[in-house]
């Protein structure tokens, strides 16, 4: 998926899919994204939708498990803020098309209203309302499992080892050892434990762009999106992916996250082998994006802007987080989740 081109339809092609499979006579326009290819629909009436056409690498059962985790999630915690998935006009959940020899997963969701944390300030008090709601997401997804639920992704963090091959394309002599350090750490102490701890089903990137407020009150969350990076893997994963992206500029860069992990804490209790495992994998979720980013930039240098969009913030967290020992960092989470 990470090696193939994401799909090239126009915003008029894209109409005329909404169009004929689900009926929605709407404009089409095209939304940043990593593997697959988005739209937003926007019909007369300003009603709006997301039509998502999958990567030619896609497999049917992944497809599948994002839409039936969905309505699961959906069944479990009816009001919880996400998309919800649009049938088509003949009641199917994905459509197919084919194009250039290459078959590709068309969908249609709801629209979320309202602008994406990237633009405002994250306080301590929004933070710890993201942490609850990644915890009630995740208890809305305990229990489902689905056959496509664990498919080959670099994003797993559970599978982080895999990304010693990327090393290469780290040049930077100052963030290059750091890398090497904190996966020969996963890779020894974090790895064997993490086999032993609870695991579902999360979304598993909870990053600012993943989370939509209010434009009006933007002290209040309205949802989270895409849910493409779903996974089944160790349940303190979903947090060290959301936490890594809460993290501070400067001396203290575990302030920011210290509220989340609080929040989160709050509805879901973290465990002592998940707590003493959390900053870890926020290292580790670090050097994730830094290595896939590094690789991929490589292979598609037309969208190098898109896919290196976090890698200054991924590299000054990692290499200051980098000096705050793992004892520190335990410490003061410990202390946040007490304080809840």
């Amino acid at each position: 998926m990470l090696t193939t081109t994401p799909p090239d339809f126009c915003g008029a092609e894209a109409a005329s899919l909404a169009a004929d499979l689900y009926g929605i006579e709407a404009n089409a326009q095209t939304l940043v994204s990593e593997r697959d290819q988005n739209f937003q629909l926007t019909t007369r009436n300003g009603v709006r939708y997301t039509l998502k056409i999958s990567n030619k690498a896609e497999q049917l059962k992944v497809i599948d498990f994002q839409n039936q985790a969905l309505i699961h999630a959906e069944k479990v915690d009816p009001s919880f803020p996400m998309p919800r998935v649009i049938p088509s006009l003949e009641g199917q959940l994905h459509c197919e098309v084919e194009r250039d020899g290459n078959t590709h997963f068309v969908r249609v969701l709801s629209w979320l209203e309202g602008s994406v944390i990237h633009d405002t300030k994250v306080d301590a008090g929004l933070a710890r309302q993201m942490g609850q709601l990644l915890a009630r997401l995740g208890l809305a997804f305990k229990g489902f499992d689905h056959p496509g639920s664990n498919p080959p992704s670099l994003w797993d963090m559970k599978r982080a080892a895999s990304l010693a091959d990327l090393i290469v394309h780290v040049d930077d002599p100052q963030l290059r050892p750091v890398i090497e350090n904190t996966l020969e750490t996963f890779i020894s102490q974090v790895q064997p434990v993490l086999k032993t701890l609870r695991s579902q089903v999360i979304h598993n990137d909870l990053n600012p762009g993943n989370v939509v407020i209010d434009k009006r009150r933007p002290d209040q969350i309205n949802g989270v999106i895409d849910f493409g990076d779903l996974i089944k893997s160790p349940l303190i994963i979903d947090l060290a992916v959301a936490a890594a992206y809460q993290l501070k500029k400067g001396n203290d860069p575990l302030e920011g996250a210290l509220p989340m992990i609080a929040g989160y804490h709050s509805m879901t209790p973290l465990l002592d082998a998940e707590l003493e495992l959390l900053t870890d994998l926020i290292r580790t979720r670090l050097i994730t994006s830094l290595l896939i980013g590094s690789y991929r930039a490589t292979l598609f240098p037309e969208n190098r802007e898109y896919l290196l969009i976090s890698q200054k913030s991924a590299r000054d967290f990692l290499l200051n987080i980098s000096h705050l020992s793992t004892d520190e960092a335990l410490a003061r989470i410990r202390d946040a989740c007490l304080s809840t």
